[in-house]
């Protein structure tokens, strides 16, 4: 008789929740495919055209999450945390992990 590698206690449909401020926590949608239409984006993403922010972290946030960080006015900086945290979550990081990848990726 084969062996039955049960791993059902490994498996969660939770998702991670990211903080923005006080009382703004949003759920990371880190579903399989959400992040390979994330990935397909940003991959024929325009770099001079900044509206793939949006339409990723909207993605991945939701569209009232995307529409009060709009709302906020944030600058760039405070968006690219917001995206690297968006990552470290994805993969279930640290931050500064994410951070460091980020960094490599773009060659900052």
């Amino acid at each position: 008789m084969s062996k039955v590698y049960d791993i059902s206690a490994k498996l969660t449909n939770e998702k991670p929740k990211i903080q923005i401020a006080e009382n703004k926590i949003y759920e990371v949608d880190n579903r399989k495919n959400t992040i390979l239409k994330m990935q397909q984006m940003l991959q024929k993403a325009d770099i001079d055209d900044l509206d793939f922010l949006d339409e990723a972290i909207e993605m991945l946030l939701g569209e009232k999450a995307a529409k009060e960080l709009a709302e906020m006015d944030l600058s760039i900086k405070n968006y690219q945390v917001i995206f690297v945290t968006i990552v470290a979550a994805i993969q279930e990081i640290e931050y500064e992990q994410a951070e460091g990848m980020f960094r490599k990726a773009t060659d900052l």
